[in-house]
């Protein structure tokens, strides 16, 4: 194998990758072939692999499968995972990935190409990032950029994935479906209609997470500039605001620039100036707390009232 390429020249590489392209068998597979008792053909994939080309797929990467044997398995597997870019026929691999290059406007630089025989080894010597996995022949280990930790149907393919979503800044985005439902799960148990991420990192830009009855009525909705998860638990919400809903229509209206919830004892908490809206009453101050245990809601300081819309006094001639 040739020497491996510094961690820098990797990220470069990475970084100009829209199309990502696997070998099936040993690659996407253990490399085994099964057969039925009817002589039909099974194939065993990996579920994580399956997954990191999904998150692949829904940050706008390219994802294909180019192999030189056809199977229905095959053809199964990208269908499951909709992969669009199937290419399977017993011939020079260059010549399909030639194909796809035209279809979609691609540069080699911009495509990643794993494999593991020799019959990858043309498309390995012209792509952007040629890749490999532990057990690929000596040929083309010597040609790869980089070697997969993980084997081949056994999570290779993921880890090739996050590679390239977090050099090109798409990380983020594939992962914020699952922060959302995270976030969402987490305030539906302790019902302050915030979160935390156990991992303890990450965050959730221009998020708005609504809940409502079994009748599909809004009861409550939640949302922010941005919600970011803290190491010690907490969440804290920018410019967080918080409609109560009744009848469909809001009845409560509550913003502040920065809340920290803690969701672990049902707590929230500002030292930032708060607003509270509730028809036509308009409560200001300095710092808030709501506590999940009483469904209080507490202005700390500076507490101002303004009345809106109606008189402060009935009108002469009605009993008050």
């Amino acid at each position: 194998m040739k020497k491996p390429l510094t961690r820098r020249d990797l990220n470069a590489r990475l970084k100009r990758i829209r199309c990502l392209l696997f070998d099936v068998d040993g690659v996407l597979t253990d490399g085994k072939l099964h057969f039925t008792s009817t002589g039909a053909e099974a194939k065993s994939f990996d579920v994580q692999d399956g997954h990191g080309i999904a998150m692949a797929l829904r940050t706008g990467l390219l994802v294909g499968f180019v192999s030189g044997r056809p199977s229905q398995a095959t053809a199964k597997r990208a269908a499951d995972l909709g992969v669009k870019i199937l290419h399977q026929s017993p011939v020079n691999k260059m010549e399909m990935v030639n194909l796809i290059k035209a279809e979609h406007n691609l540069r080699d630089e911009e495509i990643c190409f794993v494999g593991d025989e020799l019959v990858d080894l043309p498309v390995l010597r012209r792509v952007g990032l040629a890749v490999t996995v532990p057990a690929g022949v000596a040929e083309v280990q010597a040609v790869a950029h980089y070697v997969t930790r993980r084997p081949g149907g056994a999570g290779a393919a993921r880890e090739v994935v996050e590679l390239i979503l977090k050099a090109t800044n798409r990380w983020d985005k594939a992962i914020a479906k699952y922060l959302v439902l995270l976030l969402i799960s987490l305030l539906t148990v302790t019902g302050v209609h915030a979160s935390t991420n156990t991992l303890a990192t990450g965050f959730i830009e221009k998020f708005e997470v609504p809940e409502r009855d079994a009748a599909g009525n809004l009861k409550w909705k939640l949302s922010g500039d941005r919600a970011t998860f803290r190491p010690d638990g907490l969440l804290d919400i920018l410019n967080a605001r918080a409609e109560l809903y009744s009848s469909n229509k809001v009845s409560l209206i509550f913003t502040t620039a920065i809340l920290v919830l803690d969701r672990a004892n049902s707590r929230a908490a500002t030292d930032a100036p708060v607003r509270i809206e509730r028809d036509n009453l308009v409560l200001t101050g300095l710092g808030g707390e709501w506590s999940g245990s009483n469904t209080e809601v507490r202005i700390l300081n500076n507490v101002q009232m303004v009345i809106t819309g109606a008189p402060l006094l009935p009108p002469q001639g009605t009993k008050p």
